[in-house]
């Protein structure tokens, strides 16, 4: 099992954007699929990057859809509304940085990771209120069915 980074914080995130409450074990396999869906992005970017000749993945080489750039502006105007510094979740950006090591990245992706690795985040928690807006607790279930959805769109 992965360490939990930043729990409380991941905790307070889901609360506030999405109603979700967390327990230890969803958020561990949260932060695991998106590590997963941030490395996906990133091997993506990496290969633009390379047919661009540049050896760092800079912001414009990310596949960024219309969809997911709005889903970030949406957090920032949030996060900046609420001034909660509990939303603060540097520490599982960087630990997700992590995750994907061996990437050259630029200063812009550098600056902008924990905004994307927030939105990658909540995009979980927003594909199961959409499933099921009833939902209070994700089930293992609920956090797989998501998972199948970004792998089919991210």
């Amino acid at each position: 099992m992965t360490r939990i980074v930043g729990y409380t914080r991941l905790q307070a995130l889901y609360k506030a954007f999405t109603g979700l409450e967390l327990d230890k074990s969803k958020a561990e396999t949260i932060i695991e699929v998106a590590s997963k869906k941030l490395a996906d992005l990133f091997i993506a970017g990496q290969r633009k990057a390379y047919a661009m000749g540049s050896e760092t993945v800079e912001w414009i080489h990310l596949p960024l859809t219309l969809g997911l750039e709005a889903t970030i502006e949406r957090y920032r105007r949030e996060r900046e509304r609420l001034n909660d510094p509990r939303l603060d979740l540097d520490p599982i950006a960087r630990y997700l940085e992590e995750r994907v090591g061996g990437l050259v990245i630029g200063e812009t992706v550098r600056e902008n990771l924990q905004d994307l690795a927030s939105t990658i985040l909540l995009l979980i928690g927003y594909i199961i209120k959409e499933i099921d807006p009833t939902a209070r607790k994700p089930s293992k279930s609920d956090i797989e069915k998501a998972e199948k959805i970004l792998d089919l769109t991210l």
